[in-house]
């Protein structure tokens, strides 16, 4: 990992993810000029899917939640370096990604100090021909096998100790080849088993359950879950 620091930014980066690193590739106003830009996901925020001749890319701009998102909007209180959001996410998934647990690679981090307060964003390599289980599920089932993929992937990183902060079915990708992948590790952390796990999964179930709600076109049932939960718990 190389660090850069210039005035107010400081910038954390794999080498090997790029061919030589810029500064702007932070910038999407820099990849509107390359005409790099391939595609957008609209959800709270926008995240941007750009290519930089290396491989394709996602850059993701942190934004609070909730009520305090109504009055600041992209900004955190000032922590130590390591602690900030985008840098704490890119330790994470380094780890992980090294155990060769199926999460995007963590390619670059980025925090913007302005007194008290500062922004970040993070890049990482796009998983490619991919989509994440609710955009699956309202256009077709899982079939056994598949969610027997997706609980067995969950139970990997449950066993690695590893708390998702938002584990949900936007969250939990399937490629082309039927590969299971977990994405979004904002605010995630390692913790030691105990009973966070049955109730990360008990969130993973109620946002199933949300979905069917909302959707009038959605193919997921009960029967489903036990399926994954069976595989999830099987040695």
């Amino acid at each position: 990992m190389e660090r850069i620091e210039h005035g107010s930014e400081i910038i954390w980066y794999d080498p090997e993810c790029f061919d030589s690193f810029h500064r702007d590739f932070f910038e999407i106003d820099y990849w509107r000029e390359q005409d790099a830009i391939r595609g957008k996901a609209i959800g709270r925020n926008t995240t941007w899917f750009v290519e930089d001749g290396v491989s394709h890319k996602v850059l993701r701009h942190y934004y609070r939640g909730g009520m305090i998102g109504r009055v600041m909007e992209d900004t955190f209180l000032h922590v130590a370096e390591s602690k900030s959001r985008a840098m704490s996410e890119f330790t994470v998934l380094t780890k992980l990604y090294r155990r060769g647990l199926p999460v995007p690679r963590p390619c670059a981090a980025r925090m913007v100090r302005s007194n008290l307060v500062y922004r970040a964003d993070i890049m990482l390599e796009r998983i490619n021909n991919s989509a994440d289980l609710v955009g699956i599920l309202k256009e077709r089932a899982l079939n056994q096998e598949e969610w027997q993929t997706v609980g067995k992937m969950i139970r990997q990183f449950h066993d690695a100790g590893l708390y998702h902060a938002d584990l949900n079915s936007h969250n939990i990708l399937l490629d082309d080849d039927g590969k299971a992948w977990l994405i979004d590790f904002d605010k995630c952390h390692f913790r030691q088993p105990n009973t966070w796990t049955r109730e990360n999964m008990e969130r993973l179930l109620r946002s199933f359950r949300k979905e069917k709600d909302i959707n009038s076109e959605f193919h997921w049932q009960e029967s489903d879950w036990r399926i994954l939960l069976n595989s999830y718990k099987a040695k």
